[in-house]
């Protein structure tokens, strides 16, 4: 596997398991997958994130990294039509 962290799924298989990464993030499996669903994670998380990345020798997952993604995938979507006021 490459080990270049790209895209938020880049991100999540970087745990081999994600229950670990779900107890990493302190969260639950079922909030882990609407993270993951919505390829987004919480601003509030990426500390936890970034020291278990730390712990778990994966490189290249830092504050940087993440900002990255987070405005990479705010691109990729479609900006929503705003209603005018009547």
């Amino acid at each position: 596997m490459d080990d270049t962290i790209t895209t938020f799924d880049d991100l999540f298989e970087c745990w081999s398991r994600q229950c670990h990464l779900s107890a990493d993030f302190g969260v639950t499996p079922q909030h882990l997958r609407m993270m993951r669903v919505r390829r987004s994670i919480p601003v509030r998380f990426w500390p936890r994130l970034v020291a278990a990345a730390a712990r778990r020798g994966i490189a290249g997952l830092d504050y940087e990294l993440l900002v990255r993604l987070h405005v990479q995938e705010r691109l990729r979507r479609p900006t929503p039509m705003l209603r005018r006021p009547r």
